[in-house]
């Protein structure tokens, strides 16, 4: 009777330990966007909004628009789509970050297709990533 009520809580405590582990190193937390009815109404392109020191602010397009933007495993919305990410003070990433960009096709003519672009800490964070098919344009601050 033991082992049958042992599985009931072993396996909840192995999902938590598992969704702990998968926080970016040293606990920093990605920042998500903020939700359609409190965004402003200026355009992802115009003004960055004031970001406290160590925190980048990198606008994610895509070619089509309307791609589905995963940061770090964690889909956040479609493009185009500010992120806001961590970084050194001289504009590095501090850890290891992984951008996808999910098409997904809209007829049977065509296949649905994941871009990725890994960025490591020797990797300047950029102003914005253009995604499209074919790859990923990063471009400088």
């Amino acid at each position: 009777m033991l082992c049958r009520c042992s599985r009931f809580f072993v396996f909840p405590a192995l999902l938590l330990l598992a969704a702990c582990s998968t926080a970016p190193h040293g606990g920093e937390r990605l920042r998500a966007p903020t939700p359609p009815s409190q965004k402003s109404t200026t355009a992802p392109s115009e003004s960055v909004p004031k970001l406290p020191a160590g925190e980048y602010s990198v606008l994610i397009e895509s070619d089509p628009v309307g791609g589905i933007v995963v940061v770090g495993g964690v889909p956040i919305g479609r493009t185009p789509q500010r992120v806001v990410l961590p970084g050194t003070a001289r504009g590095f990433f501090r850890d290891q970050v992984s951008i996808k960009v999910r098409f997904v096709a809209t007829d049977t003519d065509h296949t649905s297709q994941t871009v990725e672009e890994v960025m490591t800490p020797l990797d300047r964070i950029p102003a914005s990533v253009l995604f499209r098919v074919s790859g990923a344009i990063r471009v400088a601050r």
